[in-house]
């Protein structure tokens, strides 16, 4: 896991800034596999529930999964749908904020199902990714 003081901050994105429809991370967000929730998060529809985040390119490439850990005992399962990009320091975290998962969103759904975290800017405010990480691991399938 890279190391990051900012363990807790885990940023959003709304999914639609994602226009390459070349890129794999494009097709994969529009493709069967992944619907946006009543949450406004994205989901796979594969039984699993993993929720569709960015991370920096040290973890993985988009499709890979992850199951990542809290420091109060909780976990979240994640796909990579989209890497984070400039600004990262060795492509494992923000520089601006330290958050190494971006969580992408449907804006106005997310908003209505987690105002708290949509004004605050962090998912730490939300049930599904509240807590430092203190672990990311990769599943393999």
């Amino acid at each position: 896991m890279c190391s990051s003081d900012h363990t807790w901050f885990k940023s959003f994105e709304p999914y639609q800034l994602v226009t390459d429809k070349s890129s794999p991370n494009y097709q994969l967000i529009h493709s069967d596999l992944i619907e946006i929730g009543s949450d406004g998060l994205l989901h796979t529809t594969d039984g699993k529930d993993y929720i569709g985040v960015a991370m920096g390119t040290v973890y993985g490439k988009a499709g890979d999964r992850f199951i990542i850990k809290f420091d109060n005992g909780n976990e979240t399962r994640v796909i990579m749908l989209d890497e984070k990009g400039k600004g990262t320091v060795n492509n494992c975290y923000h520089a601006s904020d330290g958050s190494m998962v971006e969580v992408l969103v449907d804006k106005d759904l997310f908003k209505e199902a987690y105002p708290i975290a949509y004004h605050k800017g962090d998912l730490n405010y939300s049930d599904k990714f509240n807590g430092r990480i203190v672990g990311i691991e990769k599943v393999i399938e």
